[in-house]
C-alpha cells in the first residue's frame, strides 16, 4: 500500500509539473482540450491500480499503458523543463531573449521520441552470450545455461509475453535455466485472469529450471505463489540448495528485501569445493561475500541498469555490479538488465535481455 501511495505520488507530482511547464510555454497549452486530455490522462494515472478489480481485463491492460506511458512522459518532461530552466538561467547573465515556444516544443518532440524509442525497445530483447571456462567440469564437458530475470508478468505483460519469453529461451537450447526473481510484477489476480504462468511450463531445459524470489514475488501472497510457480516444473530455492549431475550445485537465496544478513550464504557455501557451485541472488550486493564462500558463479538481477535514461548513473554507485560481467577472485559476477520492466512500457538504457552462459570444462 505504500509503494502505491508513494507512486501515486510521484506521477500527480510529475503531472502537475509537465502541466505547468506546457502550460506556460506553449501557445495549445492554454486550450481547453489540452487541459481535458491532460485532466483525463492524470486522473487515469492516480486511479489506474485502485480502479482495476472493478474493470473488464481489456480495459485494465489499456489503463496501464496508458499510465505507464504518461509516467515516462512526465519522467522526460520534468528533465527537459530543468534543462530549459538552466538555459534560461545561463541566459540571464548575458541578456539573451530564448525563443521559449520553440525550445519547448523540441523538448515536447524530444520526449515523445524518446518515450515511443522506448517502448519499441522495451519489446525486441537482446540476447548477450558469456563463456566461462571452469576446472571443476571434466575436459569438454559443458552446460548452456539460460539466466533471465524480471519479467513482471502482471497488467501490462500477460500470457503472450510469456509465450513470446518461452520461445525465445527454447530457441537457445538451455541444459538449465536460471530465474533470477521479480517474475510476479504487483498482483497475482493479473496473472490468474490470463493464466500467464502457462507457458512457461513448456521451457525445454533437461536438467531443470531454478527460481530465486525477488522482492516482487513477495507482494502478494508467497506461498501461493511459490505453489503457482512449481506447478510450472519450476524448483522454486529458499536459501536452499540443489545439486545437477553430481557436479553443479545450485543456491537460491531469499531476496535481500526480506534477509539482508550473510547467515544463509555462509550455511549453504559448507560444500562448495566439491561442485561448481551458482548462487542465484535477486538483488546484486553480496558478491564479496559469495567469493569468500567458495561461490563460482553468482547470478543477478534487479537494477534494469536503471530502465530510463539517465538512471544507469544511480544504479552504478548503488550496486556493486548493477549491469555486466565482472570477476571477484574465483568469481564470476552476471548481473542481467532484465527481461521485462517496472512500471512505465519503455527501455531506454540497456535493452531487455537473456543471458545465455556457456560453462565449458577445461
Amino acid at each position: 500500500m505504500r509503494i502505491m501511495f508513494f507512486i501515486g505520488t510521484v506521477e500527480l507530482l510529475l503531472s502537475v509539473i509537465a502541466f505547468l511547464y506546457y502550460r506556460y510555454h506553449l501557445p495549445f497549452g492554454r486550450s481547453a482540450a489540452f487541459s481535458l486530455a491532460y485532466l483525463l490522462l492524470t486522473l487515469n494515472s492516480l486511479f489506474s491500480r485502485p480502479i482495476s478489480p472493478f474493470l473488464p481485463h481489456f480495459l485494465v491492460k489499456i489503463s496501464a499503458w496508458l499510465d505507464g506511458l504518461w509516467l515516462a512522459f512526465g519522467y522526460y518532461t520534468l528533465i527537459f523543463a530543468l534543462i530549459h530552466f538552466i538555459i534560461w538561467l545561463c541566459t540571464k547573465f548575458f541578456s539573451v531573449q530564448l525563443p521559449t515556444a520553440k525550445i519547448a516544443c523540441t523538448f515536447l518532440a524530444c520526449t515523445l521520441l524518446f518515450v515511443a524509442w522506448g517502448s519499441y525497445r522495451a519489446f525486441n530483447p537482446v540476447v548477450r552470450t558469456e563463456k566461462i571456462l571452469t576446472e571443476k567440469l571434466p575436459p569438454n564437458n559443458s552446460y548452456r545455461i539460460v539466466l533471465v530475470s524480471d519479467i513482471h508478468l502482471g497488467r501490462i505483460l500477460g500470457r503472450s509475453y510469456a509465450e513470446n519469453l518461452t520461445h525465445s529461451i527454447n530457441q537457445l537450447n538451455p541444459d538449465i535455466v536460471l530465474l533470477a526473481g521479480d517474475l510476479l510484477d504487483e498482483k497475482i489476480a493479473y496473472i490468474l485472469e490470463e493464466n500467464s504462468l502457462a507457458p512457461l511450463e513448456h521451457i525445454q531445459a533437461p536438467k531443470g529450471i531454478f527460481m530465486a524470489f525477488g522482492n516482487h514475488d513477495y507482494l502478494d501472497t508467497p506461498a501461493l505463489w511459490q505453489s503457482m510457480v512449481e506447478k510450472q516444473n519450476i524448483t522454486v530455492l529458499r536459501d536452499q540448495s540443489i545439486v545437477i549431475d553430481k557436479k553443479i550445485k545450485i543456491t537460491g537465496l531469499n531476496d535481500f528485501s526480506r534477509n539482508r544478513s550473510l547467515e544463509s550464504l555462509l550455511q549453504l557455501s559448507s560444500d562448495n569445493e566439491k561442485y561448481y557451485s551458482i548462487l542465484i541472488d535477486h538483488q546484486p550486493r553480496k558478491m564479496m561475500a559469495a567469493s569468500r564462500a567458495g561461490y563460482d558463479l553468482y547470478v543477478a538481477g534487479h537494477t534494469h541498469t536503471g530502465q530510463l535514461f539517465p538512471n544507469r548513473h544511480i544504479t552504478k554507485r548503488m550496486y556493486p555490479l548493477d549491469f555486466g560481467r565482472s570477476e571477484w577472485g574465483q568469481l564470476t559476477a552476471i548481473t542481467s538488465g532484465g527481461y521485462g520492466f517496472w512500471g512505465p512500457p519503455v527501455r531506454t538504457e540497456a535493452a531487455p535481455e537473456l543471458v545465455l552462459i556457456e560453462l565449458v570444462g577445461k
